[in-house]
């Protein structure tokens, strides 16, 4: 009876004993499981048999780690199968942007790459070697300062900075818009390395060009330069501009910038001989001329000088422009409400039975002030706000509508607006 009391007595302890030493065991293989876990990761760019530039190359990858993991840690980017840096995951656990980064001594050249992830336990896992990676050379710098300058009536020069060493040459881009034709910008010139002026020819007088320039090599092509084109052309001191008011009138405006002229000569080209002759003659102080002398869909080129009492000057710029085919009413029933503390609210009735492309709003402050372009509108749309204007003074409001390049209706009636 004591020897069964002894084993009553020991029984419990030895029990407990061994269900610790089973579930311990279970504790301990899924520990080991745990540790077992292997990452993978993938490379979708560059592949083998690509092309990558000198510079910061961006690597698409995915990796993840494998089942019942801790998660990743870093990764280690081979060149060459040497190893060239370590990324260690963000802080906020997101894997790293890695960049394959290649420097210019290698242009030209075909390296391989790969990519090794860790996890937090220590397993690694590399990525597919991709191979043959062909190095370009990097996208040159944009050209800068683009000027144009007129040669004749039908040719311009073009000139801008090369701010790049490793272009291959140059695109000339151009964007034309006249008699109510536009045609978007398109290539129209490639030039060589290190080129920095080009001309462009067989131009009309009476289209607006528009251009861009842009450096290339094999990588591909710079950003464009800034812009510029013909309607930025001064002229000089006088800055002759003509524009035409439907049909049967041109409208000659130039600065007075002399201080002791008698008057002024204004020419024309006569198209029987195409040379210059004089059309009129105005006073002094006196800055524009109507030429009345003009027939539909015709195209005619001014010019002028100013004289003293013994002398004459030389000649403006050469102004060109193109009379519309038929007259066009200006606008009707031109109108202003003051929406107090908001805007004026201005409205018309368009009479250019679709002929119009836009209605061009012009404003000035005072009675002796200059009207000024303040908005303009669709061809289709017929008032305006103008949300612009300042309190206790005067305006007075008047708008025509765009025919063509530099072509237009009669200017509508002014209208008075006091602004409380």
């Amino acid at each position: 009876m004591k020897s069964i009391s002894c084993l009553k007595k020991f029984a419990m302890p030895i029990l407990f004993l061994l269900l610790a030493i089973t579930f311990g065991c279970v504790e301990s293989l899924t520990d080991i499981q745990t540790s077992s876990a292997t990452p993978t990761i993938d490379i979708f760019s560059p592949k083998t048999n690509d092309s990558v530039k000198v510079g910061k190359n961006p690597i698409y990858y995915q990796a993840y780690d494998g089942a019942g993991g801790q998660g990743l840690s870093f990764y280690e980017l081979y060149v060459n199968k040497v190893f060239v840096k370590k990324y260690p995951l963000n802080t906020n656990g997101t894997n790293p942007l890695i960049y394959l980064e290649v420097d210019s001594t290698l242009i030209h050249a075909r390296i391989n790459y790969s990519l090794k992830v860790y996890n937090t336990t220590g397993k690694s896992t590399e990525s597919i070697l991709q191979e043959n990676i062909y190095i370009k050379d990097k996208i040159p710098n944009a050209p800068s300062n683009l000027i144009l300058s007129r040669l004749n009536d039908y040719t311009v020069i073009l000139k801008w900075d090369d701010n790049s060493k490793n272009e291959t040459g140059f695109e000339l881009f151009r964007k034309d818009i006249g008699n109510g034709i536009v045609i978007d910008y398109r290539k129209i010139k490639t030039v060589s390395v290190n080129t920095i002026t080009t001309t462009d020819g067989s131009l009309s007088p009476y289209v607006d060009y528009y251009y861009l320039v842009r450096a290339i090599n094999e990588s591909g092509a710079s950003e464009f330069s800034e812009g510029i084109s013909t309607t930025s052309l001064g002229g000089g001191p006088w800055n002759l501009q003509a524009e035409a008011i439907g049909a049967s009138l041109v409208k000659l405006t130039w600065i007075d910038f002399a201080i002791n002229e008698q008057g002024f000569q204004i020419e024309r080209i006569d198209p029987s001989t195409n040379n210059f002759k004089i059309l009129a003659i105005v006073g002094p102080n006196v800055s524009e001329y109507e030429d009345y002398f003009v027939t539909p869909s015709s195209s005619y080129k001014y010019r002028v000088a100013y004289f003293t009492l013994t002398t004459q000057s030389g000649y403006s710029n050469e102004a060109s422009i193109s009379t519309f085919y038929t007259d066009v009413l200006p606008p009707t029933d031109f109108s202003a409400v003051l929406i107090p503390g908001l805007a004026v609210k201005l409205k018309w009735t368009d009479n250019s039975k679709n002929l119009s492309k836009g209605t061009i709003i012009e404003r000035k402050l005072g009675i002796n002030g200059q009207f000024k372009e303040i908005g303009t509108t669709a061809s289709d749309e017929f008032e305006f706000f103008d949300f612009s204007f300042s309190s206790s003074v005067t305006y007075f409001y008047r708008i025509r509508q765009k025919l063509g390049n530099k072509v237009y209706t009669p200017y509508s009636v002014s209208i008075r607006v006091d602004i409380p």
